[in-house]
């Protein structure tokens, strides 16, 4: 399995981001795949680090309005804030990360 470069974002790029890449952490670590390079920003800089770098997926701990992604895969990470879909988030994270 390749390194994957994933983006987490989220408003300040502090609190609930925090908190979506440890989760990605970890389910990199349970399912045996590479720890992939994370990118951690605000919403408003997530176009420029796509312009910038090969991104796999991108995990937002809310929504991403106007945020062109093109054919990025986008995996919601509010669910590792509410706890609300949280095994499906987990699962889509791990196929991305083994694929």
């Amino acid at each position: 399995m390749e390194k994957k470069t994933v983006i987490v974002c989220c408003a300040s790029s502090m609190i609930t981001s925090t908190m979506a890449v440890a989760k990605v952490k970890e389910i990199a670590a349970g399912c045996g795949a590479p720890e992939p390079r994370i990118i951690q920003c605000k919403f408003s800089e997530v176009q420029g680090n796509l312009a910038s770098n090969q991104v796999d997926f991108i995990v937002p701990t809310g929504k991403l309005k106007g945020v062109e992604t093109g054919d990025v895969p986008v995996i919601k990470g509010t669910a590792f804030v509410t706890g609300v879909g949280e095994d499906k988030a987990k699962a889509e994270i791990e196929t991305q990360l083994k694929a």
